[in-house]
């Protein structure tokens, strides 16, 4: 199975929208062999998405305490038993997911997270400000993933 982009998000909700815009703006820049796939953060889909994947990237807005604009990347595959999780904007997030797939043995080989602390997930389509000025950063550093991960 081809590596693949997971953006989690919905763009109606302001800086939860930075999955869909990051997809839709790495649309066409990303090697074919790459796909990019848009889901709402719901645990099993995300299982059934990776499933037999090599690699997964997911890009989604996530709170842990930072300030709003901060990002994170790690190995989402170390999300499995930390007892504060990065909790996603999205109710059981991605901790769940990895907790799910490490359960049913339904785990990409490796997972990369990329996370910005969102400002504001109100309703509206504009990203907050602090989200805005990462945003280019944000696409950097998953191409940059995808040249390492898919060289």
């Amino acid at each position: 199975m081809r590596p693949l982009v997971i953006g989690i998000g919905n763009r109606w909700r302001r800086d939860d929208g930075l999955g869909p815009r990051v997809l839709d703006e790495l649309s066409g820049r990303l090697p074919a062999s790459v796909e990019l796939m848009l889901l709402d953060g719901e645990p099993a889909r995300l299982v059934s998405a990776w499933r037999g994947r090599p690699w997964v990237l997911v890009v989604d807005a996530v709170h842990a305490g930072e300030p709003p604009g901060t990002i994170h990347q790690l190995d989402g595959l170390s999300l499995v038993g930390e007892t504060r999780p990065t909790a996603s904007s999205h109710g059981a997030g991605l901790h769940a997911a990895v907790g799910l797939g490490r359960a049913i043995d339904q785990l990409p080989e490796a997972l990369t997270v990329v996370g910005v602390e969102p400002g504001d997930v109100g309703h509206g389509d504009r990203m907050s400000d602090p989200v805005t000025g990462v945003f280019d950063q944000v696409l950097t550093i998953i191409e940059e993933e995808v040249r390492a991960k898919c060289a």
